[in-house]
C-alpha cells in the first residue's frame, strides 16, 4: 500500500464529505445527469444524513463548480462550457503525465505492478462494450491506481477529480466505437511505458 493510500484510509471523512463523495460517485456512474436538480429531502433520505449536512455538502460542491445553487431551484448538476473543458484538459495533461512518470518510477515497489495490471483489466473488460458507466468507473480506478502507485499526496490533493467526473458525464455520449478503440490503444501504450519504467 502506498503512503498516499494509507494516509487516505487513516482520515475519517466528515458527514458533508461523505455526501460530496456520494454525489460525485453518482455523477461518475451516471445516476445523476447534467442539469439534474438535486432535491435536499431525497438526499437526506437516501444518504441518511441531516438537511444541514446536505446543505453543507452542496455548498462545497458549489464552491468546486460541480453544482450551481440558485434561490428557487436549489442545486443543479452544472454543465461545463467549452472553455471550462479546454482549461480542465490542459491541466489534466500535465497532471496525468506527472502521475504516469511517478508510477513508472515506483512500479517495481511492493505489489504495484499487480495492482496496476488489475486496474488495466478493469478498463479492458469494456473494450468491446458500449456500457459507458462501467467503463468510466474502470477508468477512474485506473487513474486512481496510477496516482496511488506514484505515492505523491500533493498530486492527489490537486487532481480535479470532481471536474473529471463532471466532464466524463457530460461528454461520454459523444464517443464513437472508433474513438473508444483509439482510447484503448492509448491506454495500452501508457501501461507499456509505465510497466517498463519509462
Amino acid at each position: 500500500m502506498s503512503k498516499t493510500t494509507a494516509a487516505k484510509q487513516s482520515r475519517t471523512p466528515s458527514s458533508p464529505d461523505m455526501v460530496v463523495t456520494a454525489i460525485n460517485d453518482a455523477i461518475l456512474r451516471q445516476r445523476y445527469s447534467i442539469g439534474q436538480r438535486l432535491v435536499e429531502s431525497d438526499l437526506t433520505r437516501d444518504l441518511k444524513v441531516s438537511r444541514g449536512t446536505v446543505r453543507e455538502a452542496l455548498k462545497k460542491l458549489s464552491a468546486e463548480g460541480v453544482v450551481q445553487l440558485s434561490p428557487h431551484r436549489g442545486a443543479v448538476i452544472r454543465a461545463l462550457s467549452r472553455q471550462d473543458a479546454e482549461v480542465l484538459l490542459l491541466v489534466l495533461e500535465v497532471l496525468c503525465c506527472l502521475a504516469a512518470r511517478l508510477a513508472a518510477i515506483n512500479i517495481d515497489m511492493n505489489n504495484h505492478r499487480k495492482c496496476f495490471s488489475a486496474a488495466m483489466q478493469s478498463i479492458l473488460a469494456y473494450r468491446d462494450s458500449v456500457e459507458f458507466s462501467g467503463f468510466m468507473e474502470g477508468r477512474a480506478r485506473f487513474y486512481q491506481t496510477m496516482i496511488d502507485i506514484g505515492g505523491n499526496a500533493e498530486l492527489e490533493r490537486i487532481m480535479p477529480l470532481m471536474h473529471i467526473h463532471l466532464f466524463r458525464a457530460q461528454f461520454h455520449g459523444l464517443w464513437s466505437k472508433k474513438h473508444l478503440r483509439e482510447v484503448f490503444k492509448e491506454y495500452q501504450e501508457i501501461v507499456g511505458a509505465i510497466s517498463e519504467g519509462r
